[in-house]
């Protein structure tokens, strides 16, 4: 059995930071960090234990805290050289990332030089985030700044830590309420060249675009280039979420316009679905050759009340063939998973062409304890 996720921060990691911030100060209380920091532990989730281990820091590290952010620096292994003998390092430094924004509040200046060195042995993406919901003004001219920095990991903490709904974080109200906020940083970024960089602001883009679809298409419209593929790889992933929600503007900047179909067929393997094993189905129709197609599927999934809750699925990007005939066939498993709870009893199975709902069937579920 694979070892939990949570153990990245788990009891040997936890000795780890133990050991390097004792090296680099003389008076830090070892046996008292650990006391604190291994509480529990089994319990705890990845980013309680974080949470955990940063109070560990904070009874344990000098109260002045420009002298526990150099502690925390030397206590870094060497970029270039990234094993646990040398220095913090991959998720061991996210501890250190939180303690520098979370009580890095009167020492701005510090605090943010010590997330930079931080982030590139491990994104600061969340210690950040305490320093932009508090001193918005300051943080964002600081980002604009790192922009133009030479390591891409410094450039993508910029619009990683300023998202507004970042996973495994806080929600930057701020930003959800103002995108202009922050599509600045965006603009300055969107031809960055590292992968790394642009992935992310995409997936700043697609945060805008839950809480403001309106306006990111208007503003993403005027960066198409279809002459660019990376431009248009970075847009197409940022509307992602536009594009299940069948946006329409979004749909037709992208070139998936509304088709006129006909011969739709949507056939099921079996009414009946065992919990475990699969909803196979195949779809299939005659449209418009040659024309671009964006292919989704919805599962309706039954509720406790027994109404029903919508789940969309991304299936098929692609042209139609030159025949005007479209088939293709789908397995999708349904099996325990922690984010959903099942429930026997009728469901339904949906498919969206370009955004538009084409045709619906039932199935039903059995076998759920």
């Amino acid at each position: 059995m694979a070892e939990p996720f949570k153990n990245q921060l788990g009891e040997k990691p936890i000795k780890v930071i133990a050991d390097h911030l004792s090296n680099n100060d003389e008076s830090f209380n070892k046996k008292r960090f650990l006391k604190i920091a291994l509480d529990n532990l089994v319990d705890l989730s990845l980013m309680e234990r974080n949470r955990q281990i940063v109070d560990a820091m904070h009874e344990c590290l000098p109260e002045d805290f420009i002298q526990a952010k150099t502690i925390i620096v030397n206590s870094l292994a060497p970029v270039e050289n990234q094993i646990d003998k040398q220095g913090i390092h991959s998720w061991l430094a996210v501890p250190f990332a939180e303690f520098l924004g979370k009580y890095g509040m009167h020492h701005l200046a510090h605090a943010l030089d010590g997330l930079a060195a931080v982030t590139k042995l491990f994104s600061s993406e969340w210690g950040i985030r305490h320093l932009l919901d508090i001193h918005q003004h300051e943080v964002l001219k600081q980002l604009h700044k790192w922009c133009d920095h030479e390591d891409e990991h410094i450039r993508r903490l910029v619009s990683e830590g300023s998202r507004p709904r970042l996973p495994w974080s806080f929600q930057l109200k701020a930003f959800i309420a103002s995108p202009d906020l922050t599509f600045p940083l965006l603009e300055k970024l969107k031809n960055d060249s590292s992968d790394y960089v642009r992935l992310s602001v995409s997936n700043h883009l697609n945060d805008i675009s839950k809480d403001h679809p309106d306006y990111l298409q208007a503003k993403l419209e005027c960066w198409l280039d279809i002459n660019n593929p990376q431009r248009m790889r970075l847009i197409k992933h940022a509307c992602r979420t536009l594009i299940k929600q069948g946006h329409q503007p979004t749909l037709k900047m992208l070139g998936y316009k509304p088709l006129k179909l006909s011969d739709i067929e949507l056939s099921l393997e079996s009414n009946l679905v065992e919990y475990g094993s699969q909803l196979s189905f195949e779809f299939k129709f005659l449209g418009n050759k040659d024309k671009d197609i964006i292919i989704d599927y919805a599962i309706h999934f039954q509720k406790s009340n027994g109404s029903k809750s919508p789940k969309v699925f991304k299936w098929k990007v692609g042209k139609i063939n030159n025949t005007g005939q479209f088939k293709a066939k789908k397995n999708h498993t349904i099996k325990p998973i922690t984010t959903r709870k099942y429930y026997n009893g009728d469901h339904e199975l949906e498919i969206f062409v370009n955004g538009k709902s084409i045709i619906k069937t039932s199935f039903t579920l059995k076998g759920v304890n």
